[in-house]
């Protein structure tokens, strides 16, 4: 069975795309390749967000903020937005818009 490429984007890819990516590779791996990307990435992960996922049982610290340069794929069954209105041009992909709202973290990266 082939897998489905799927990429979750977010302006900074430090919280929610991250997460997201953690979520499928943990829960569906065997059905999904999971990528994350932002638009304008920070320099790393949301210390909260890698806590969080850490108590649901995945490990998130090894991941890195990623623009779209930074993909070796171009080619995703699936777009996955994740509420920021971010745009990604290159993607022929089905999109999926998903309104999450930015999680209450004190401060920005």
């Amino acid at each position: 069975m082939e897998k489905h490429k799927v990429l979750f984007v977010c302006v900074e890819n430090a919280c929610r795309s991250q997460m997201a990516e953690g979520f499928a590779r943990a829960l569906g791996s065997e059905i999904v390749e999971a990528y994350s990307a932002g638009s304008h990435p920070a320099f790393r992960i949301n210390p909260d967000a890698i806590k969080v996922m850490q108590e649901a049982g995945i490990d998130i610290s090894g991941q890195r903020c990623k623009g779209f340069k930074d993909l070796t794929v171009r080619d995703f069954d699936y777009v996955v937005t994740m509420g920021c209105d971010d745009i990604c041009p290159f993607v022929p992909a089905l999109r999926l818009i998903i309104a999450l709202e930015q999680p209450g973290i004190i401060g920005h990266i």
